[in-house]
């Protein structure tokens, strides 16, 4: 819990209700045993300058009493409209911030006896909470054994003065090396203070969050914000926000959140919030976190909430089957496989997300998701297959359901909310392309249902989707549909079309067959249509093909000239390009292509008036690309205990989106 602002003049009338009736709420629906109640500052409302702290401790315990919780297990930091302001802390502030090196973390004891002095009304409520203080003269932070773990508890006030205290904020980390360096028998550390790391000078909030790393401490809790949320600090840890307790305007977030430590370290947390339309207390599904993070407790005999001893995989007919690293060590991302029956299906989750040759900062905080539509692709049924495209070798045996696409997206999306590998994935935007096995244009119905399931999962579990890109070799019957369903504002979430073009006339024909079917003329004007309702230009794929063997006779390169001749066919209003390095995949050869001619290539695009961009297909292992997808001769490693984990989750999070779905179709 934290923010209580405990107002004993002016209290507003939501902020009257969700006090009153909290104790109630906690009585009656919550269910768990709580071990202890931890509260990050600002107990009172600075304004009213109430120095007596014995209302607010009244309903403190009042609150613990409700939860069978005892004095002894109330945990407290201080925040900072828990101390008391002047000129003079000022002064000894600004001289602390022109002096101060985070590097050294050291201020010294007179003028840290001079900060610590002001925090009158925190020591009296302290006070009245613990017969024993905890904390001492030359440490503003501190450390206490909760049983199963250790909680270092951080004073991120200590230098707070004014409003504009952001980026400002000093903590001292050999003071928080003091309060570590007092316990070494192996439990885990959370942590906790008032303010996010983001609060503190820049500088220093490297310094202090390097150390909790290096140290294993991966949980801190905070509040100040008047908001809930979950972000990263450092490279591994996860800091959640729980909102306040005042409901003066929309804008803030009334809440408190409840969490759970496994014995195998990994965090749950469940979040409770002030509806304040209904005008009660209720669970906020949206912000339910499953493994949010996993403390190290392998070498701890700790008694906490057991987990099973085998997790066991949940028995659903389209099924996580294993996983292949692309890169050293998963650097460029992860191929996961899916079975149905006896037959492999693949998508990919990409930590490189883009090679960018543009540089746009959006983009490299996005992460791209490759997801299949089917098991094979359907144009092998017509001997239509791309030649480049290691999916078109296999035979075609059936298109995916939409849960079952919609299944691939909630797997991975949740997996790198809660990454642990590769940390900084975990706050990115999720962008989502049907582009792996399967030709989506003969599919789009399917794929419109699984994009409103995923939808309904993203914004449950808190994710911030860029777009949908459904990526089709000019397949136009769908485009209409599509067209209408966006005019209709079916979707929450922009969807483009990518269009992988890769070459015109008579080569077309042998690199894409299914040109001499649906020819890209036609697919061109159906996209300048749908240009003409969502004013996002479309992307044209064009694979950069150095001497890839077409046939016994001939082979093809994008040169200088071919890209040219089909620019020359294009809107520069319309379409941008997107020039792919090519995989090592499919039946053609294909020679390694040299920078400095891919550079030449976009430098045309650029010449003729078109955005543009060089990437490789997400990655530079073999049969990572887009498109190019193929199940035959990479070792499959059997998914872990993580996996596992993740895709019960995937598959619990699909069902309630299906049962959402289900009824929303009904009311309509």
């Amino acid at each position: 819990m934290s923010d209580i602002h405990f107002q004993n003049k002016k209290v507003t009338f939501n902020t009257k209700q969700l006090r009153d009736s909290l104790p109630e709420y906690l009585k009656n629906e919550i269910k768990e045993k709580i071990n202890g109640m931890f509260l990050t500052g600002d107990y009172r409302f600075a304004q009213e300058n109430e120095m007596n702290a014995t209302k607010v401790v009244e309903y403190i315990l009042q609150c613990a009493e409700v939860l069978g919780l005892t004095k002894n297990e109330i945990y407290t930091a201080p925040g900072n409209h828990d101390l008391s302001r002047g000129e003079v802390r000022k002064l000894i502030i600004d001289g602390v911030y022109n002096n101060y090196s985070s590097s050294d973390g050291i201020i010294s004891s007179e003028v840290l006896g001079q900060l610590q002095k002001d925090f009158i009304f925190y020591k009296e409520m302290n006070k009245q909470l613990s017969d024993e203080s905890i904390w001492t003269e030359d440490n503003p932070h501190t450390i206490v054994d909760v049983g199963p773990f250790y909680l270092l508890i951080l004073n991120t006030a200590l230098t707070a003065c004014s409003n504009a205290d952001n980026k400002r904020l000093m903590i001292g980390s050999v003071f928080i090396d003091a309060c570590v360096s007092r316990v070494n028998d192996g439990k885990p550390i959370i942590a906790m203070g008032h303010h996010g790391f983001d609060w503190l000078r820049d500088e220093e909030n490297h310094v202090c969050t390097k150390f909790l790393d290096n140290h294993n401490i991966s949980l801190y809790l905070c509040g100040h914000s008047h908001e809930h949320w979950f972000s990263s600090f450092g490279e591994k840890g996860k800091q959640v926000n729980v909102g306040c307790f005042v409901q003066d305007n929309s804008d803030v977030y009334a809440g408190f959140a409840i969490g759970e430590l496994f014995s195998d370290g990994h965090v749950n947390i469940t979040t409770h919030k002030w509806d304040v339309k209904q005008q009660k207390w209720v669970i906020d599904l949206a912000n339910v976190r499953e493994n949010l993070v996993t403390l190290p407790v392998e070498n701890v005999s700790i008694e906490i909430k057991p987990d099973k001893e085998v997790i066991k995989k949940d028995n659903y007919p389209f099924s996580i089957e294993g996983y292949h690293l692309l890169g050293a060590l998963g650097e460029d991302g992860i191929k996961y496989y899916w079975k149905r029956t006896n037959e492999l299906v693949e998508s990919l989750a990409f930590n490189k997300r883009l090679k960018i040759s543009s540089g746009n900062e959006d983009d490299i905080k996005t992460s791209a998701y490759t997801i299949s539509t089917s098991i094979g692709c359907q144009l092998a049924v017509t001997n239509e297959q791309c030649l480049f495209c290691g999916t078109g070798m296999r035979p075609f045996y059936a298109n995916l359901k939409a849960e079952e696409i919609a299944l691939q997206c909630i797997f991975m999306a949740e997996y790198d909310s809660n990454c642990t590998s590769y940390p900084q994935v975990r706050d990115n935007k999720r962008e989502f392309a049907f582009m792996g096995q399967g030709e989506p244009g003969m599919n789009y119905t399917v794929i419109r249902e699984a994009i409103l399931l995923n939808d309904y999962v993203m914004e449950r579990i808190g994710q911030n989707v860029s777009r949908y890109i459904i990526c089709t070799s000019g397949v136009t019957d769908f485009i209409p549909t599509l067209a209408e369903d966006i005019k209709r504002g079916v979707f929450v979430h922009p969807v483009t079309v990518h269009f992988s073009l890769n070459a015109i006339g008579s080569e077309r024909n042998k690199l894409m067959p299914m040109n001499k079917t649906h020819d890209y003329h036609e697919f061109l004007e159906q996209c300048k249509m749908l240009y003409q309702i969502t004013k996002r230009k479309i992307s044209i794929g064009l694979l950069m093909f150095s001497h890839y063997r077409l046939d016994k006779e001939s082979e093809y390169t994008l040169s200088e000239e071919k890209l040219e001749q089909i620019l020359n066919e294009l809107d520069s209003d319309v379409f941008r390009i997107d020039l792919c390095t090519v995989n090592k995949c499919g039946r053609g050869k294909q020679q390694k292509l040299s920078n400095k001619i891919a550079s030449n290539l976009l430098k045309i695009v650029k010449y003729k008036g078109f955005e543009g961009k060089i990437f490789s297909s997400f990655g530079d292992s073999d049969k990572s690309g887009c498109g190019m997808l193929d199940s035959t001769d990479e070792s499959i490693e059997e998914p872990g205990s993580a996996t596992i984990m993740h895709f019960n989750r995937a598959v619990k999070l699909l069902g309630d989106a299906k049962a959402y779905r289900q009824k929303t179709l009904l009311d309509e």
